[in-house]
């Protein structure tokens, strides 16, 4: 049997995996491959994963819930925060993530067969954007391409921000991602918090309220395995045709209050609307979507394998190979961790491989240039092993990836026709 092994980086990465196994958890007793998450012992279940960071604040805090009975080579912390990517790959996280490697590899030494990474964590920090930039690579010499790594990963807002170096770190970061990771799910804080505003009636969100969002999605994703024993990997997999063209957006709804004594369940054709609405995408692009590839994961415990296939709405969606959207059932009911949320009989994610991804990557990489045109915080790069040259590297990687997605758009119908050798 197959098993995924999961991975938590820093500090936006640890709180997400927290709420993700606290979910597992109460999913447990109706999963039928538990097996593919948990290793199974005399009765007990222990997470495939390991909590890493460079200091120990958010570490701790997930190991006080003693509900969930992780290995002690679940954790692993440093003493010091790592606030760039240069101190996160070559220095304080440089130790952290070699130990790192050890626990992976204690722990995978008793799967029978090692199906893919899943890995969360922000890219805005030094931590995981450095860790995960060294970490990924060592992972695809070790496993020689047999494993596949699959990242659902916290990008910069486009306009909020608690950290001022967050363009470099996320710059640098997908600059040595692209050969590593097989897929690359992207949110980020403020279009979560747009969705929230949109499906919600909420007073106060918190960070609980984000992660949990992605904690849903991951959690559905897994549930194919988990709840229909179906091969998952052929999900990401047949979202990104090419190498480089593998950044996914997801979408997640409907999410209702539990004290909402008006909710209804949204019928077939009206969730199918409500979820493919731009304003539930949980990384919002400010340019109309332009589909390269899509897919609809429905969670519902009843089996209904006609769902969506005759739906105008999906079948309407213009995408660039003129096919439709993959339509899967994670067959599972829709479990909530924070008590404010009502258990929806129907949720789902919409994942879409969309160019218009580019117009992201443009504003990412005009804030990095405006920061570096002053030659601002250099040094605190430098002074860790950086070489000026990687800063026009990243750039110049950054401007490509984003070159890559604007000639799918300007890509018509003929010329797919005429290019069977034509790669990105």
């Amino acid at each position: 049997m197959s098993s995924a092994f999961h991975i938590h980086i820093g500090g936006a990465g640890v709180r997400i995996g927290d709420m993700l196994w606290k979910l597992y958890e109460k999913e447990y007793n109706e999963a039928t491959q538990n097996n593919y998450i948990y290793e199974e012992v005399d009765g007990n279940h222990y997470p495939l994963a390991l909590f890493f960071d460079t200091d120990d604040g958010m570490i701790h805090e997930v190991q006080r819930n003693k509900s969930i009975k992780y290995k002690k080579h679940s954790f692993l912390h440093g003493k010091e925060e790592a606030l760039t990517y240069a101190r996160g790959k070559y220095t304080v996280g440089r130790e952290v993530t070699e130990q790192a490697i050890d626990c992976i590899r204690k722990q995978i030494e008793t799967m029978s067969r090692l199906d893919e990474f899943v890995i969360t964590c922000s890219i805005s920090g030094g931590t995981g954007s450095g860790c995960l930039s060294f970490l990924s690579q060592v992972l695809d010499q070790k496993f020689e391409n047999k494993s596949k790594q699959n990242g659902f990963i916290i990008f910069p807002s486009s306009e909020m921000s608690n950290n001022v170096v967050g363009p470099y770190n996320a710059v640098f970061s997908l600059y040595t991602m692209i050969d590593d990771l097989q897929s690359v799910t992207m949110f980020d804080n403020q279009s979560m918090y747009n969705v929230i505003d949109y499906q919600l009636e909420l007073d106060f969100v918190d960070y609980q309220h984000l992660n949990n969002l992605v904690a849903q999605v991951i959690s559905s994703y897994t549930g194919l395995r988990r709840f229909n024993n179906c091969d998952n990997s052929k999900f990401l997999s047949n979202l990104c045709p090419y190498p480089r063209v593998k950044y996914l957006i997801p979408s997640y709804g409907k999410m209702t209050l539990i004290n909402d004594y008006a909710r209804t369940e949204l019928q077939e054709t009206q969730f199918i609307q409500y979820l493919t609405k731009k304003k539930c995408q949980l990384y919002q692009c400010p340019i109309n979507p332009y589909l390269i590839t899509s897919a609809l994961l429905f969670r519902q415990k009843q089996l209904n394998p006609s769902f969506g296939q005759y739906d105008l709405t999906l079948n309407n969606l213009d995408h660039f190979f003129g096919q439709s959207s993959n339509i899967f059932q994670c067959a599972a009911s829709n479990y909530q961790v924070l008590p404010e949320f009502a258990q929806m009989k129907l949720t789902g994610s919409y994942f879409s491989n969309d160019a218009s991804i580019a117009s992201r990557f443009k504003q990412l990489r005009e804030s990095f240039c405006k920061i570096r045109q002053k030659r601002a915080f250099h040094q605190w790069y430098n002074g860790e092993g950086l070489e000026d040259c990687e800063f026009q590297e990243a750039h110049d990687y950054l401007q490509s990836l984003e070159g890559d997605y604007n000639s799918v758009r300007s890509f018509d119908n003929s010329q797919i026709e005429n290019s069977n050798n034509y790669e990105l």
